[in-house]
């Protein structure tokens, strides 16, 4: 019994160093090319499934970016349309003043629109005058009070 135990344990030895050499990359090459099997054996599914997970996280990562950034696209587009719309507004309301203004215009006659032209070129030349006379009242005064004072203090 001691020989026949001997040689199950080296048996068993001998064993797992054949497993241990045919695991090896250059031999399981070797009996890939001899059996006529070319390339490298498929992946295994786990590693396979957590490329593709990786993959697809990826990708999900990327079309958020792209959401996101097509999001602040349009509402900037969208800002900038309410603006045009406002301006559009305030464009169209001033138009509807100025063609009024014209109209009463188109009514007013020739004769009378001259005369008031009249009037507001003799108010100018007036206010000027005015403006003058005032300026020069002012200095007037005041060189007298600048007197009066002198004479009172010296």
């Amino acid at each position: 019994m001691g020989i026949d135990f001997l040689i199950s344990i080296l048996a068993g030895l001998a064993s797992l160093a054949a497993g241990g050499i045919a695991s090896t990359e250059q031999i399981q090459k070797l009996i890939r090319h001899l059996l006529g099997r070319r390339g490298s054996p498929e992946k295994p599914y786990s590693e396979r499934l957590a490329e593709l997970t990786a993959g697809l996280t990826k990708a999900s990562t990327e079309v958020d970016a792209v959401l996101a950034e097509l999001a602040q696209v349009a509402r900037s587009r969208q800002s900038a349309v309410e603006e045009l719309e406002s301006n559009l507004t305030s464009l169209e309301s001033r138009e509807k003043e100025l063609k009024a203004k014209i109209e009463a215009l188109e009514k007013t006659p020739l004769p009378v629109a001259e005369h008031f032209a009249q009037l507001l070129a003799a108010g100018e030349r007036r206010s000027a005058r005015r403006d003058y006379a005032l300026f020069g009242a002012g200095v007037g005064v005041t060189t007298a009070i600048a007197i009066l004072i002198q004479a009172i203090a010296g």
